[in-house]
């Protein structure tokens, strides 16, 4: 018999999710589903508020990036919503405007940036034609100049 992982993997697939998607909301749901049987509860589909804020509570004791918590919460959300519409629990309790961990003010990472003369190394670096190509010179264009993150 499959467990509720599982069916919301195979949910999440008929539904033309994106394969990492999938493999993101599987993973952070099995861990959200470990977190509460670690607790002694023996997860059947019912989601409390309780589970949703002592989970966060626990992804923050863990030191956890911010962003990471977020992500976690968005698939947690799906999750909750799925077993909504399929008779598992009553109510949606995972609510994105109180889960969601904010920054405080100042404490914002620092970006690293290139500096302007690594920036002009690269450039002229790219120019050469016999040492790359121009799909990598347009890749490389691409990345210095519209701020996209490894993961994109």
């Amino acid at each position: 018999m499959m467990n509720l992982v599982e069916k919301f993997e195979r949910y999440l697939i008929e539904g033309g999710k994106n394969t990492k998607t999938i493999e993101s909301y599987v993973g952070d749901t099995a861990a959200f589903v470990g977190f509460l049987e670690s607790k002694g509860v023996n997860f059947n589909g019912e989601v409390k508020r309780f589970h949703i804020t002592s989970y966060g509570n626990h992804l923050i004791e863990n030191q956890y990036e911010l962003s990471t918590i977020n992500k976690k919460v968005n698939s947690i959300q799906s999750f909750n919503k799925y077993l909504v519409d399929n008779g598992y629990t009553k109510e949606v309790v995972v609510d994105i405007a109180k889960d969601r961990v904010k920054l405080t003010y100042g404490s914002e990472r620092q970006v690293e940036v290139l500096e302007d003369k690594q920036v002009e190394r690269i450039l002229f670096y790219i120019q050469n034609e016999e040492k790359v190509s121009k799909r990598n010179k347009m890749i490389i264009l691409l990345l210095l100049y519209t701020g996209l993150r490894v993961s994109e």
